[in-house]
């Protein structure tokens, strides 16, 4: 699968969240980017997390127990696979795609409480992936698709190394920060995980306190 090819299912995620009701247009390119990448991240996928829950197996197994809930029950339990898969490998207070901080998450997880219950919510598009090898910059053609205006060549980020996790930036932000920044921290959080491809390297900004912000 090309990285069109995920750009085009990126597309389609996100009209799907769009038809279940999600209004915003920024929660809808952030939870699209989250469920991409955990997608292709799930174990038949790289192997980065023990998860298919993006995969037609997963959205079997959950319309067996909650048929009219299976989308946002999909949604949040992706979600929780990344974030666990981040958290394991950064310091406790950082801004990652799948933390953008609590302000943001509260916000997020009320949108996702309004999603209508339906029976055929379908995330089609992400259960087709299939991908064996990625090739570095992949994520570069979904930030095109998003609704930031911002492309990954006006930004450049340092090597990330051989770790499993690298700081984008040093001083990071404040949560009152992050909501003006939003939209050009998830595009160079997404090209961050472009350097992801033969194994999980967590892209990250510190999140700072506001009390020693303003101290400072």
């Amino acid at each position: 699968m090309t990285s069109t090819d995920l750009a085009d299912a990126f597309v389609s995620t996100k009209e799907a969240l769009s038809d279940a009701g999600i209004e915003d247009e920024f929660f809808l390119d952030l939870l699209a980017s989250r469920l991409l990448v955990e997608r292709v991240g799930e174990s038949n996928n790289q192997g980065w997390w023990d998860s298919r829950v993006l995969s037609e197996t997963g959205r079997t197994r959950l319309e067996e127990v909650t048929p009219k809930t299976q989308l946002q029950s999909r949604i949040s339990l992706a979600s929780k696979v990344g974030r666990k898969a981040e958290s394991d490998r950064l310091p406790a207070d950082a801004i990652s795609l799948f933390s953008f901080g609590p302000q943001v998450e509260s916000r997020l997880s009320a949108a996702i409480e309004d999603i209508e219950p339906a029976d055929t919510q379908s995330l089609e598009a992400l259960e087709n992936i299939s991908v064996q090898s990625l090739s570095e910059g992949w994520t570069d053609r979904i930030i095109e698709q998003t609704g930031s205006n911002i492309t990954a060549a006006s930004t450049t980020l340092t090597d990330p190394g051989t770790g499993d996790s690298f700081r984008i930036e040093e001083e990071g932000y404040t949560q009152s920060e992050v909501e003006p920044e939003k939209w050009r921290l998830l595009v160079t959080l997404l090209q961050g995980y472009g350097h992801s491809t033969d194994r999980l390297c967590v892209p990250y900004y510190p999140l700072k306190s506001e009390l020693k912000s303003e101290s400072a």
